[in-house]
Parts: C-alpha cells; sequence; structure tokens
C-alpha cells in the first residue's frame, strides 16, 4: 500500500475492476472478495479508505473508456449494457456484510479474511460503515459517467441537460482534484458557448477553490483558510473544510505538479473575465483581492498596479449600476414544474430556471417546448399550463406531460415577505452587493369563487415562496425547489398594498439617489411618468376604485376597523408624495414642461376632490 507501488496497486485495482464485469458469477465474485481484500490492507495501515477511494475512482475513469456501457435500441435510442449492470452489481455487492461471509466462503478463504487487526492489537478496524461509503462514492462516478454516455445526442438539443450530466460527473469525480477539475472546465466550455457568462464564471472559482483548498491543506500558498472562506462566497459549492484529502489524491500521474498558485491565479483571472461579461462587478472585485497577494508575495509590483487600475473600474461600475435610473437586473428567473411519467424522475418536481435578462416568458415556454417535445412518443403529448395555479395531480389527463413555467422573483436577504405591496419597484432600491439569490416569489390572483380575476372587493392575493437547492448564479442553469411556503392577502389588503407601491413608487423618486453633496437629485423622465399613472385625470379610476369598492355603501361595512383606519391612511399617505412630487416636479422642469405639470395640478385637484366624498378630512390634511 505504500506510494511506491501506487503504479502496481493501479493494476491490480483495474484487472479487478474489470474482472467484476464478467457475467459468470463466480469470476465476478472472485473480483467483489479481491476488491475487499484491498480495503481490509487500507484499513491495516491507513486506517481509512480514502486514498483508496481516490485509487478506485482514478481506475474507474480508466476503465469507463474502455467498457463499452451503453447499446442502441431497435428505435434508436439508447440503453445501459450487461456489463454496465454488473459492475454496478459488483459494487454494491462490495459492501454488503450480509453476503460478505458466504462470498468469503465461496471462494475457499479463511472465515477471518477481512479482519484488520495490527500486529499488537485485538481492535478488527474494519468498517462496513465506511465500505458503503466507499461503494456509494464509486457508484456515484458510475452512474453519472453512464447517465452522460444516455444523454449523448440529446445534449445537442438539451443544453440544459448537458450542463447537469457535466456537472454531475464533476461532483462524482469530487475526490480526484484532477478529475474534478477536468470536468468543471467541460462545463465552463459549455456555459460559454452558450454565452451563459455567470455560469461559465462560477465554473472557473470552483476550479480556483479547488486547487487553493489544496495549497492551504499543504501549507504551500499564500493564501489561508480566511481567503478560501471568502471564496466560497462567491461560489458556495468550494469547500472551506480544508483536511488532508489533497495530499492522498496525489497519485502517479494525478495531484501536486497541477495544483499550483500559478493555475489558481489563472483561473481567478478567467473568472473576473466572464464575470465581467455578465456585468457582476461585485465578484470581480472580490476575486482580485484574492489575486493580489500572490503579486505582493512576488513583489510583482506591475502586476499589482494593473489589478489596482482594475478594482478602481470595477467599483466606478458597481456605483453606475447603483445610481442607474433602471435598476440593474443579472437576469430572469422562472419557476418550472415537471407533471406526467414521461419526465421519469424529474415528474412532481419543481426547479428555479436562471435565464439571461432578455429571455421572456413565451421565450423560455418555446424553448422547454421545443426541448420535450423531442421526448414525447406515440403515447404522450406536451401541454403547457399558461397560469401559475395549485396544480392537482388528480385532474390532470393520462398521457399528457405538464410544464408550468411562472416568471418568478428573486428575494432581497433583509425583504419583508410578508408586506402587501406589489414587487414592481422590489428590487430598484436593493444594492448590487446582494445577488446571491435563493428564494424567489411569485404573486397569483384569485377569488373565492374559483375564477382567477374578480372585482376588487373579490380579488384575493395568494403569494408562493420558493426556496431553492443552492443559490444563483451556480453551476447550472436550474436549481432544485426544496420548499414551498404561501399566504394570502384579502381584497383589502390586496388594495392598500396597491396604493403603497405607488407610494414607495414615487417617493423612492423624490429619495434616489443622492449627489456626493448630499442633494437629492430626482429622475425626471421616471418622476413624470410616476406622476401621470398616478394624478393625471384619465388614470384617476386605480385609486378611485378603490374608494368605491371599500369606501362606499355595503362594502365599507364589511371592513374591520384597522383595515378601513389602514386603508385611509394609505390613500392619505399617498395624496401627500403626490403633492410634494409635484412641487418637486415644478423645480426642476424647463418651459417646455409648463403644460404638462398645469395638467398634473389639475389632475391633481380633481382627484382631491373626488376623493373627499369619500374621505372628508382629506381637504384638511392637504
Amino acid at each position: 500500500m505504500a506510494r511506491e507501488n501506487d503504479r502496481f496497486l493501479k493494476q491490480v485495482a483495474f484487472h479487478l475492476l474489470r474482472l467484476a464485469v464478467f457475467r459468470n458469477d463466480s469470476i465476478r465474485r472472485r473480483a467483489v472478495i479481491g476488491l475487499q481484500i484491498l480495503i481490509r490492507n487500507s484499513f491495516y495501515y491507513f486506517v481509512h479508505t480514502t486514498r483508496l477511494r481516490v485509487m478506485l475512482t482514478i481506475t474507474l475513469s480508466e476503465l469507463m473508456s474502455e467498457v463499452q456501457v451503453t447499446r442502441m435500441r431497435s428505435d434508436g435510442s439508447l440503453e445501459e449494457t450487461g456489463e454496465a449492470r454488473f459492475l454496478r452489481k459488483s459494487l454494491e455487492e462490495m459492501a454488503d456484510e450480509g453476503r460478505s461471509s458466504n462470498l468469503v466462503t465461496e471462494c475457499g478463504l479463511p472465515v477471518n479474511m477481512l479482519e484488520s487487526i495490527y500486529k499488537g492489537s485485538n481492535d478488527n478496524r474494519w468498517s462496513w460503515l465506511e465500505v458503503k461509503y466507499l461503494s456509494d462514492s464509486i457508484l456515484l462516478a458510475l452512474d453519472a459517467g453512464i447517465e452522460h454516455a444516455l444523454l449523448g445526442p440529446a445534449m445537442t438539443v438539451d443544453r440544459y441537460a448537458a450542463a447537469e450530466s457535466f456537472h454531475r460527473l464533476a461532483m462524482a469525480y469530487a475526490p480526484v482534484p484532477d478529475l474534478h477539475i477536468v470536468w468543471l472546465l467541460n462545463l465552463c466550455d459549455l456555459h460559454q458557448e452558450m454565452q451563459s457568462w455567470a455560469e461559465a464564471a462560477q465554473c472557473a472559482v470552483a476550479v480556483a477553490g479547488v486547487i487553493m483548498q489544496a495549497l492551504v491543506a499543504r501549507n504551500d500558498a499564500v493564501w489561508t483558510v480566511d481567503h478560501v472562506a471568502s471564496l466560497q462566497k462567491i461560489c458556495p459549492m468550494v469547500r472551506i473544510d480544508i483536511n488532508a484529502e489533497a495530499s492522498a489524491a496525489e497519485f502517479e500521474g494525478y495531484g501536486a505538479s497541477k495544483l499550483t498558485v500559478d493555475s489558481a491565479v489563472k483561473y481567478l483571472q478567467l473568472a473576473n473575465k466572464l464575470f465581467s461579461e455578465a456585468e457582476l462587478y461585485h465578484f470581480c472585485a472580490s476575486i482580485l483581492e484574492l489575486i493580489i497577494p500572490v503579486y505582493k508575495n512576488r513583489r510583482l509590483y506591475g502586476q499589482i498596479a494593473k489589478c489596482l487600475t482594475s478594482l478602481t473600474n470595477i467599483y466606478e461600475s458597481i456605483v453606475q449600476q447603483e445610481s442607474s435610473p433602471i435598476p440593474f437586473i443579472d437576469g430572469t428567473y422562472y419557476r418550472v414544474g415537471f407533471y406526467g411519467e414521461r419526465f421519469g424522475k424529474q415528474d412532481g418536481k419543481e426547479y428555479i430556471y436562471r435565464e439571461p435578462r432578455d429571455v421572456r416568458l413565451g421565450d423560455i415556454m418555446e424553448k422547454l417546448s421545443h426541448i420535450y417535445e423531442s421526448r414525447m412518443d406515440g403515447n404522450h403529448t406536451l401541454h403547457i399550463i399558461p397560469d401559475s395555479r395549485q396544480v392537482n395531480a388528480e385532474e390532470l389527463q393520462p398521457g399528457v406531460c405538464y410544464l408550468q413555467i411562472t416568471a418568478v422573483d428573486p428575494v432581497m436577504e433583509d425583504e419583508d415577505l410578508a408586506s402587501r405591496r406589489d414587487r414592481i419597484f422590489s428590487l430598484s432600491t436593493g444594492g448590487v452587493r446582494g445577488r446571491v439569490f435563493d428564494r424567489f416569489l411569485f404573486d397569483t390572483p384569485f377569488t373565492k369563487n374559483g375564477k382567477s380575476q374578480g372585482g376588487l372587493e373579490d380579488q384575493w392575493k395568494r403569494r408562493t415562496v420558493l426556496q431553492s437547492e443552492g443559490s444563483f448564479p451556480a453551476l447550472v442553469h436550474r436549481l432544485l425547489v426544496i420548499k414551498s411556503e404561501s399566504m394570502e392577502f384579502s381584497p383589502v389588503e390586496n388594495a392598500i398594498g396597491m396604493i403603497e407601491t405607488r407610494t414607495a413608487a414615487l417617493r423612492n423618486e423624490l429619495e434616489e439617489p443622492r449627489s456626493p453633496e448630499g442633494d437629492q437629485l430626482p429622475r425626471l423622465q421616471s418622476l413624470q411618468r410616476i406622476l401621470q399613472g398616478s394624478v393625471a385625470v384619465q388614470v384617476n379610476s386605480g385609486v378611485l376604485s378603490v374608494c368605491t369598492a371599500f369606501l362606499s355603501g355595503e362594502p365599507a361595512t364589511r371592513l374591520r376597523s384597522q383595515e378601513l383606519q389602514q386603508l385611509i391612511a394609505a390613500l392619505l399617505e399617498f395624496m401627500a408624495v403626490c403633492k410634494r412630487a409635484i412641487r418637486v416636479h415644478f423645480r426642476l422642469i424647463g418651459e417646455e414642461d409648463q403644460d404638462f405639470h398645469t395638467q398634473l395640478v389639475n389632475g391633481f385637484q380633481s382627484l382631491t376632490a373626488e376623493l373627499s366624498h369619500y374621505i372628508p378630512a382629506i381637504l384638511s390634511e392637504l
């Protein structure tokens, strides 16, 4: 088991795995026992199987290029071969404690063959739990390789599936840094072909993280655990539990020679370039701050100067994003639900998809329809559910596969999810610093009589909050939804929320952004647009319809005192902010906008007069 015997041990392991593919049970079981003897020796010398797991993972990778794991069916589709099934069976039997003693006996070996008792000790170091972990790890790599091979021709059509296949391979081969990196770089290349810059950048960060973690474990770098932890904030899959596994992965032809500081810097620079393409400048700043310590350590002052110049440009870009009248959007997000047996493992699951910011709902519907229609057979058809209502599986037709696609909004870290406000302005006040999202929401209108739309007095709203498995931007375009919660807003809460949304939008125009001297610089064009939609005579129906629905006649008697007070308070605040905004507008405009300002003043006066019929106090308040 010594390191100088790496080449010989790999040959032994390779032949044992090759024999584990045989149909002949007698040969295959002897291969299983041979693998268990290797495990026993690993326990004897190392007290663990870490190094053996790495060796078997490398060996399996080499074997997969020699063993045919897929074959063509008569209909042209691919299926798993018998060799692949036998190899899986052998790896499962390797960890089967119940069958072990029988296998040993069948092979004519002593019953205590698998005991691992060190000289001068009575303790048996053998651990079936660890053997099971070893088996599961190798099986994960085997299944990822087979799934990748089965996907084959479909990769050109379904780029989502291709990316996820590369991702599964990268995770399955994580015990071997070299192989882990190979598959991450394949995934990075695929994302770049698709111009998915943020996802490609995450792959480059992950590669840099693998290298940095190995270097820190060996005390062979300028970085520390804290640097790795800062990288994990960008890419959560980067591990911070620095351990000795990296040294265990150093086999002949693998490991140390490729895990260098220069390699890590190379991939950090690639990540910086890709994040810049995605306009995620806050990530660029964090990455450059990891490169600078290397240049300082080597006294490369010219490189330090270039990095500091780049940092200056990056922070200027961040200031521009945060002060822009149009909120920065890093991408668009969609919830996609899969319903139908033809979807296989995806049936009944929901995912959050991250798409480029110019991809609209119709675009992703068309894209996913094209992908999944090609998978339907003569017994199944595909149907898109066009709304966001809750799906009842019992109401779905047999033989039909359903995709439910809903636009969702990312949730800011400190956002009040119970707020009644509409979310059209929810992200406009959030800085670009927190652009890592793992929660999303969407609102669904409904009425108690089953219809989706009704009058204001009947219109309820359901807010659904989804938690994804991991955060965006991620290594892949979609993440599984692992938690879903919902809350309901009554018609009057809905109406109050609508008014509060308009009020917040106006106030946001008056207060943001601020110049360095502290002066308020309202954005004239957007201020005009919101004012026109708030007080112009022709659109007064929005606020007036709320008064008609809830403050007149029988509907008003159904409101609780607290609800009535909240509604009136919201209306009064809305009108007060409108009045303030009109005054600010007057100070900002030139001669060419005087007529428009007169229209705003007349509209405001007309609206005040109409509202006074429902809220007499409004005249004294304003």
